[in-house]
Parts: C-alpha cells; sequence; structure tokens
C-alpha cells in the first residue's frame, strides 16, 4: 500500500514538474514587447498616386523594412503585420489587430500628398483634436477610407470623415497614451532629421480613428509627400525606403530602452543605425530639388550639375568665405518674410534660376560651424558653403585650400 501511495505522488509530482516547464515559456511569450506595424491602404484602396507610384506600395516597403530589421536585431520583441501584401483591411479591423494582440506600440506608415508640388517634409501625429486646417485635412483623408465599406456610419457609431463636426469628439477625448505617443512621435521625427536629412514638419495631433481604437501608445507616420516629385523619387527608390525604416527603428530603440527602464526590465544593448555619410553637394542637390515646384524639377538637377557661375555675391579676396545656406526658393523674398524663422542678417545669392539664402560669413570654419549649431533647430537642412571670390565650392574644397 505505502509503495502504490509513493508511485502515485510521484506521478503526480511528475505531472506537475511538466506542467509548470509548458507554463514558464508561454509566460515569457507573453511577456514580450509586441510592436504592430500598419502599411496603410492597399489591395482596392491605393492612397494618395501619383502618374507612376502609389501610396499603398511605399507605405508597405518601408513597414517590411522596419519590421526586418526589429526581427533581426531585437530577440524580445513580437513583431505583427496588420498585412505583408497588398491587401485591403478596414480602419476598424487593423484597430482590432493591434488590440488582439495587446501592443504595446502601434506605428502606421502612410505617404502625405498635397494640391502644390512645392509641399515636402515628413510629420508624425498622434491621436487629438486637429487645431489647424492642415492637419484636419489630414485626418480626413486617411479617414475617409471607411466609405468605401457598406454601411460604415452604423460601423463607426455614426462617425462620418467628411464632416468637421465628427472631429469635435476628439476635443473631449482623454487618450491615457498620449504622452508616450507624444514622445515617441518626437524621437522619430528627430531621427528624420539627423538620420535622413528630411524636413521637420514637427508632431501632429488629429483625429484619426485607426488611433483612436488602439488601445496602446500609437503614431501615424506621414514619410513624405508623393505630390513632390523629389520626395516621390526619393520614397520609392529601395535606398530611401531603407533610410526612412532606419529612422524609425532608432527611434524605435529610445523607445524601447526607456520602456525597459520604467517596466524594471533589463535595457536591451541594442544599438541605432549609424547615419550614412553624405557629402555636401548631396545635401545641397536634395535640398534644391525638394523646393522645386514640379515644372522646373529636372531642369535644376541640369544646372546644377554643369552650371557653376554665380551672379553674387562677390568677394574680393580669393581667401575662402564660409556661409551656412539655410534655404533656397524660386522668387526672392522680403527681409520681413516668415521663412526666415526670426534669423537676422540673411545674405542671398542667385544660382540657376533659385535664390538662395545664407547667414554667416568668415575665413574661419570653426566659427561658420558654431553658426550652423545655433540655426539647425530653426533649419534642418541647413548646410555649409564658400565662396572663392565669385566662385562657390564646397567646404571641403575650401578646407584643402586653406591647409
Amino acid at each position: 500500500m505505502e509503495v502504490l501511495k509513493k508511485r502515485f505522488l510521484i506521478c503526480q509530482f511528475t505531472i506537475l514538474f511538466i506542467g509548470l516547464l509548458t507554463l514558464f515559456p508561454l509566460q515569457a511569450q507573453e511577456a514580450r514587447f509586441t510592436v504592430v506595424l500598419d502599411a496603410g491602404h492597399g489591395g482596392h484602396d491605393p492612397g494618395a498616386q501619383s502618374a507612376s507610384s502609389r501610396e499603398k506600395d511605399i507605405n508597405l516597403a518601408i513597414v517590411l523594412d522596419l519590421g526586418s530589421i526589429i526581427e533581426q536585431k531585437f530577440k524580445d520583441v513580437k513583431v505583427v503585420y496588420t498585412r505583408k501584401t497588398d491587401k485591403y483591411l478596414t480602419l476598424q479591423e487593423r484597430a482590432d489587430v493591434v488590440n488582439e494582440h495587446h501592443a504595446d506600440l502601434f506605428i502606421c506608415i502612410h505617404t502625405n500628398a498635397s494640391p502644390s508640388s512645392a509641399a515636402f517634409g515628413a510629420e508624425t501625429y498622434t491621436l487629438g483634436l486637429a487645431k489647424t486646417k492642415a492637419n484636419l485635412d489630414v485626418a480626413m483623408r486617411e479617414n475617409s477610407v471607411i466609405l468605401m465599406e457598406a454601411d460604415y456610419r452604423t460601423k463607426y457609431k455614426g462617425f462620418d470623415p467628411k464632416s468637421i463636426d465628427s472631429y469635435i469628439m476628439f476635443e473631449f477625448m482623454q487618450d491615457k497614451y498620449i504622452d508616450k505617443s507624444v514622445e515617441f512621435s518626437s524621437t522619430i521625427q528627430k531621427q528624420f532629421v539627423s538620420y535622413c536629412r528630411r524636413s521637420d514638419r514637427g508632431v501632429r495631433q488629429a483625429g484619426f480613428w485607426v488611433l483612436h481604437r488602439s488601445a496602446c501608445p500609437s503614431v501615424l507616420v506621414e514619410v513624405g509627400f508623393i505630390s513632390n516629385p523629389a520626395e516621390e523619387r526619393f520614397l520609392t527608390s529601395e535606398q530611401g525606403q531603407q533610410e526612412m525604416a532606419n529612422a524609425i527603428f532608432n527611434a524605435f530603440v529610445d523607445y524601447k530602452r526607456t520602456h525597459d527602464k520604467k517596466s524594471g526590465r533589463q535595457m536591451s544593448s541594442v544599438s541605432k543605425i549609424e547615419q550614412p555619410a553624405r557629402s555636401e553637394e548631396h545635401n545641397q542637390k536634395q535640398q534644391e530639388v525638394a523646393e522645386r515646384p514640379k515644372q522646373d524639377i529636372d531642369t535644376v538637377i541640369k544646372r546644377t550639375k554643369s552650371e557653376k557661375k554665380i551672379i553674387t555675391p562677390k568677394n574680393s579676396t580669393q581667401t575662402p568665405v564660409f556661409k551656412v545656406q539655410l534655404f533656397v526658393s524660386p522668387k526672392r523674398l522680403k527681409p520681413t518674410s516668415t521663412l526666415f524663422k526670426g534669423v537676422n542678417d540673411v545674405d542671398s545669392y542667385a544660382e540657376g534660376g533659385m535664390t538662395k539664402y545664407t547667414v554667416g560669413n568668415d575665413s574661419d570654419y570653426s566659427k561658420i560651424v558654431k553658426v550652423r549649431k545655433e540655426i539647425i533647430s530653426k533649419f534642418p537642412n541647413a548646410f555649409i558653403i564658400a565662396f572663392v571670390g565669385d566662385k562657390k565650392i564646397t567646404a571641403r574644397e575650401a578646407l584643402k585650400l586653406n591647409k
């Protein structure tokens, strides 16, 4: 009898032990950080379009690149995709994916569009009341996909993406995830500037249904304008898509590290992807093309390769003089223009049919570097140029002449 009792206890202990071994991996899996990546639009919904490209394709390419990097670098992160192919999902279905997987973070990728081909730059949205018409326009455009659904008024509780009145609801909404969402959005925008050298349109708020229905910190990234020929070329290129994915990944590294610290977990040792090296000529060309009206894009590209004659300024000395180029305009601006963002003593010169605005004028390169640091927050794409007499040269060429 005692023998049978011992065998029974041993059997019970074995069953319990095996059960615990099975439970631990499940608990570890449930504890993994989960990020949901959403490629906006898809299937019969192309999103914004140009003559040669579609938003849905750009969004998906960036999402797949981003997800691949996170999966490779973070072993403790579960990556969930709302779509990995060209298929259509409703906004509610996308939010359902987030909630069903109890996501810790939700990242929506979209591509912007504007009636003006001159609009450019990247911006990141969090949920909130759209305080400007531009923000409201973006939210209305992205929410309008629900109009493709039958009986959308019932499914979306009377929400009408075309009615301004429907967006008043977001004014009274308290989003407990807003602080983390804004924090992550700000980090993304900083990476777009520092890593991709893209123009920063800032962190914005608007009433996006998919963010409203997702129970976790959520952001919607507009990576650039498909309506701007230069940005379209960048965003449809493999290099451009990878760079945008890398920038968002770098922001994710910072966010995950902060999340681990606040959660009492061991912080990840994953490093950010280093910024690619670019020449001053590359920065100048990218800036000029991005700000040039559509009809003159190809002309500017041809001129910047061959045209070297400068109309102004005239320097009497052959010693290189350094300046910081702020931006390019197709027309001459008044000194009181708000585009100067309060920066004083702005100079200009003409090249390739464009007016190019600079600040600073010194033969001491270190002083111009300091000037650039002082204004970089206002002009993220500013870069250093140099003149020898009437001839413009790169900063690198000028530094060689000074040796």
